[in-house]
C-alpha cells in the first residue's frame, strides 16, 4: 500500500511519522526544499513529551517521484488546497482515494472539483502538532486523541476498512464515523471561536477562556453556526455545541491554536474556511451572523497589515 502525504507541515509530518511505523510505503511531498532536505538527511525529528526521536521517511519535492498512490492525504492550509491538488495530479490514478482531514468548510468541494471521478474520504482529527523548523516537529497533543472519517459517497467498503486499519496500526486512534458531519461542525464551533479569538487577542486557550467577556462572543459565534447547521439539516444542538466548546476550552488550556501561530509569524490564516466559510453560507441563506462577521473582519485587518508578501 502506498500513502502519500501532500503538505508536510506540522500535521502532515505528524501523520507521516505515525504511518512510518507501518508496512505501508509512506511518502511526504512538499515544495519546501529545506524541510524535505532535512528529512532526507536526518529523518523527521519528532519531539514528544520532552523526548526526541528521528523517523526515517521517504520525502520529495517532486510529486512525480512516489508514483500513483492508493491514498493521497491532504495536509495543507485551505488557501493552499487548490494549488496542492493541481500539483498532486501525478499521484492520482483511477483507484486513488483522496483523504482530507483539513479544517473548516470548502476543502471537500475543491477536491471534488479537481478529481470528480475519485473517491473522497473526509473527516477530522483532534491531534495537534507544531512545526519547530526544517525537518523538526513537536507532537503537542495529550492522550490518544481521536481521528474520524467517512466517505463522501456514503459507502463503507474495502478501501475504507484498509485506511481505518492502517491508521490504527500507525497508532492513530481512528473511527469510521457515518455521523461525521455533526463532529465536523462541533469542531467548526471550536475553530471559529477559540482559534480566531486567540489569534486576535494573542492569548492561549486557557487565558482567553478565563475572560468572562470573551464568552459573550464565543457563545454568539457558536449560536450562529448552530443556526447554519440546522439550515443544512445537520443535527447540531445549541446545548451540545456550547458544552463541547467549554469542554475543549477546559482540556486545552495551554494550547496555542494554529491561527494564533500564523498571526504571530505573519502568515496567512485559515480564516476563509472558518468564519469566512460560515459567513458565505449564512449570507446565501439569509442567516444573520454578526459575531462571525466581527471576528472575520478583525482577522482580515490583521492580515492586511502583517502578512509577509512574497
Amino acid at each position: 500500500m502506498r500513502c502519500v502525504i501532500v503538505g508536510a507541515g506540522a500535521m502532515g509530518s505528524l501523520f507521516a511519522a505515525h504511518l512510518a511505523r507501518t508496512e505501508a510505503q509512506t511518502w511526504v511531498c512538499d515544495p519546501w526544499a529545506e524541510h524535505i532536505a532535512a528529512i532526507r538527511r536526518d529523518g523527521l525529528r519528532v519531539r514528544r513529551e520532552g523526548a526526541e526521536t528521528s523517523v526515517p521517511l521517504r520525502a520529495t519535492t517532486d510529486p512525480r517521484e512516489p508514483g500513483v498512490a492508493d491514498f493521497v492525504m491532504l495536509w495543507v492550509k485551505y488557501h493552499q488546497t487548490a494549488r496542492a491538488l493541481e500539483g498532486a495530479a501525478p499521484l492520482v490514478g483511477p483507484s486513488t482515494v483522496i483523504v482530507t482531514l483539513q479544517n473548516g468548510l470548502g476543502n471537500v468541494e475543491l477536491v471534488r472539483e479537481r478529481f470528480p471521478a475519485n473517491r473522497v474520504f473526509y473527516g477530522l482529527t483532534t491531534l495537534t502538532s507544531e512545526l519547530l523548523g526544517p525537518g523538526h516537529i513537536e507532537a503537542s497533543y495529550a492522550g490518544r486523541g481521536e481521528t474520524s472519517f467517512w466517505s463522501l459517497d456514503g459507502r463503507r467498503d474495502a478501501q475504507m476498512v484498509a485506511l481505518h486499519a492502517l491508521l490504527n496500526q500507525a497508532g492513530i486512534n481512528t473511527l469510521i464515523a457515518p455521523d461525521i458531519e455533526v463532529t465536523i461542525w462541533k469542531k467548526l464551533v471550536v475553530n471559529c471561536g477559540l482559534n480566531t479569538l486567540c489569534a486576535i487577542t494573542g492569548l492561549n486557550v486557557g487565558r482567553l477562556a478565563g475572560q468572562p467577556e470573551a464568552w459573550r462572543l464565543l457563545d454568539g459565534i457558536a449560536d450562529e453556526i448552530v443556526a447554519l447547521a440546522a439550515a443544512r439539516g445537520i443535527a447540531l444542538g445549541r446545548e451540545a455545541a456550547h458544552a463541547y466548546l467549554r469542554s475543549v476550552a477546559d482540556q486545552a488550556r495551554a494550547h496555542e491554536p494554529s491561527m494564533l501561530i500564523d498571526v504571530r509569524h505573519r502568515r496567512p490564516t485559515e480564516i476563509e474556511c472558518l468564519n469566512g466559510g460560515v459567513l458565505r453560507e449564512c449570507d446565501q441563506r439569509g442567516i444573520p451572523a454578526p459575531c462571525n462577521r466581527a471576528v472575520y473582519s478583525l482577522i482580515k485587518v490583521i492580515e492586511a497589515n502583517s502578512v509577509r508578501r512574497t
